[in-house]
């Protein structure tokens, strides 16, 4: 759209604006309506336009196609590592429980023998209690009855005293043993 410029300079110069500066303007007006784009322009644009979406969706598509292929064979590899490292945890688990099962008989075994080897010794100590306490009683007390009837007391006394003690090895021999049923 053309203007015109001697109309547009003086009414710069009647707005205020001194002859150079209204001058200056003109020119800078000018030059852009001269750079104005026409119909053709913009229909180059148009089709300049269309081929460069035509190229940007071909390449696009290439570089999707390219994402999925490597994508696929990532996944594909991460699979194969997860079960080669699933596979090394299973049998360093049956190791270790193996393991386990191994310490937890030895340590039934051991805690059976000194299990048995501590009744042998109180059975020894009680009978060697009793003998003395069968002396001890017999000096001290008149009667049968009175014999008796301390005698029933200390072996009322021993008997929960060794109840005290199996029931606390058998506490620990339980755990063990429950352990071992649990982790076969």
């Amino acid at each position: 759209m053309p203007i015109d410029t001697h109309t547009a300079f003086r009414e710069f110069e009647n707005g205020g604006f001194d002859a150079k500066q209204a001058e200056a303007l003109v020119r800078v007006i000018n030059g852009t309506t001269a750079e104005q784009s026409t119909k053709a322009d913009i229909q180059q644009l148009r089709e300049d336009s269309k081929a460069d979406m035509k190229e940007f969706r071909e390449d696009s598509k290439a570089d999707i196609q390219q994402f999925r292929e490597n994508s696929k064979a990532d996944i594909q590899q991460f699979r194969e590592d997860s079960k080669a490292d699933m596979k090394e945890l299973r049998e360093d688990f049956k190791a270790d429980i193996q393991k386990l099962r191994e310490d937890s008989k030895a340590d039934m075994k051991e805690l059976r023998e000194d299990f048995k080897a501590d009744m042998k010794e109180l059975r020894e100590d009680f009978k060697a209690d009793m003998k003395e306490l069968r002396d001890d009683f017999k000096d001290q007390f008149a009667t049968k009855a009175d014999l008796r009837a301390a005698i029933s007391e200390v072996k009322a006394d021993i008997a929960v005293a060794t109840n005290k003690m199996l029931l606390g090895a058998f506490g620990i021999a339980g755990l063990l043993f429950a352990a071992l049923k649990l982790f076969p």
